[in-house]
């Protein structure tokens, strides 16, 4: 069965785990999560379109028996090659709840991984977001090997990503002046 969340779904069910962080773990500290993926972008309101699950790249080892409970993916740490170094300092506060403090990577770092995948709903979403780009970021990330985590992978896959980038500024970047 095919959920579709758009944003409100999304936050309450962040709200729903905080609350339920809250009753389960007794001390003091904070549990910080990091979203990307559509459910990043369908929460900072980039695109337009619901998403099936909440792609977590980032949370305690403690969270994660209860995130599937919320519809909230952690497999996508499989995929942290393809979000550049340093991701976390670029990440941007949505919510903060009882227990858990809610992060979303950054657009650029966002596009970075769909540039990776370069799947259907990534091409489609790519239209959404170029408004939005700070491409002097996404240039930098694309092509700085200090920040482009992409440099341990094969040469094949980096010569793949190099191609999917060029198409992507190719075909969204605005004329430069």
């Amino acid at each position: 069965m095919i959920i579709e969340m758009y944003k409100d779904d999304i936050l309450n069910r962040m709200k729903l785990l905080d609350d339920r962080v809250d009753l389960e773990f007794d001390e003091d500290g904070r549990f910080h999560i990091i979203i990307v993926g559509g459910g990043a972008l369908v929460l900072c309101e980039y695109i337009a379109r619901s998403t099936d699950d909440i792609d977590v790249l980032e949370a305690d080892k403690r969270l994660h028996s209860l995130l599937r409970l919320y519809d909230m993916n952690d497999d996508v740490n499989a995929h942290i090659f393809s979000f550049p170094y340093n991701y976390e300092d670029r990440a941007k506060q949505i919510w903060s709840g009882k227990k858990i403090d809610y992060f979303t990577a950054s657009l650029e770092d966002i596009i970075i991984s769909k540039i990776c995948a370069y799947r259907d709903i990534d091409i489609r979403d790519f239209e959404e977001l170029v408004d939005n780009i700070d491409w002097e970021l996404l240039e930098k990330l694309a092509n700085n090997e200090d920040e482009l985590r992409l440099i341990s992978m094969s040469e094949r896959n980096y010569l793949d990503f190099r191609a999917s980038y060029e198409n992507f500024e190719r075909n969204y970047r605005p004329c430069k002046d």
